[in-house]
């Protein structure tokens, strides 16, 4: 089921963006508008993620219609197709990407290149990529439920929000451009386990007034820094 409605949502550290992400964005907005969704567009910007995150949740909730948030960080690349099959999940309350981080393991690299003499050079990459939060074992081409994920590409329902809100009305915000709003994301509070991510804790707090969290696999996704750091789960048996 696709998402009768979008806001798509961009923390944006000093304004700026990668090439990589304008193109993936660009194909995505033409994808969207050939299926006729609706579609809305923020960006925020800052160093401090949890605000920013926050900001773009008060403009989704209180300036669209939509039925749902795609967090989709500034630093983010993807493949269209590959996109459109997330959006394709959004019966599910929140539905995101396991994306890689900024470094490569060059001994998978180079393992990988001696078992398999015969293969394309250009997938050697995704046999060296570090996921962020990839579950145990082999991955099925199927979204699969987790206990969190990160939220670098995050497809959020309207109605976890409302269920926060419910929960929690005294997570209002007193200052900043979203005063009044409510402090969805809040990295660090204490929930018995350590320090967590702004959104890990957005996970823990959503499952903890019912809402069920899933990652889709088959996803390619270029995290971008002095490279272009590139991960698909499924492409390899490691990770």
């Amino acid at each position: 089921m696709m998402p009768t409605g979008i806001c798509i949502a961009t923390p944006a550290y000093e304004g700026q963006c990668s090439i990589k992400y304008t193109e993936s964005l660009l194909h995505l907005c033409l994808a969207l508008s050939q299926r006729r969704i609706g579609l809305s567009y923020v960006h925020t910007q800052g160093s401090f993620i949890s605000a920013a995150r926050n900001n773009a949740v008060h403009y989704f909730l209180t300036k669209t219609s939509a039925s749902h948030l795609l967090f989709i960080d500034a630093d983010m690349s993807w493949r269209t197709a590959d996109m459109i099959r997330l959006l394709n999940n959004a019966e599910l309350d929140i539905v995101a990407a396991l994306c890689p981080r900024k470094i490569y393991n060059w001994a998978a690299i180079a393992k990988a290149a001696r078992d398999n003499p015969a293969l394309d050079p250009a997938l050697l990459p995704l046999y060296g990529a570090e996921i962020i939060g990839r579950p145990e074992g082999p991955m099925p081409d199927a979204a699969i439920e987790v206990d969190y994920a990160g939220a670098g590409i995050m497809l959020v329902a309207r109605s976890v929000f409302d269920r926060l809100k419910m929960a929690h009305p005294d997570w209002v915000l007193t200052e900043g451009v979203s005063k009044g709003g409510h402090a969805y994301f809040d990295g660090g509070r204490d929930r018995g386990g350590g320090f967590l991510g702004e959104d890990h804790a957005f996970c823990q707090d959503a499952r903890a007034v019912g809402a069920r969290i899933h990652v889709c696999p088959w996803l390619r996704i270029g995290h971008i820094g002095n490279h272009e750091f590139v991960g698909q789960p499924t492409a390899t048996g490691g990770g």
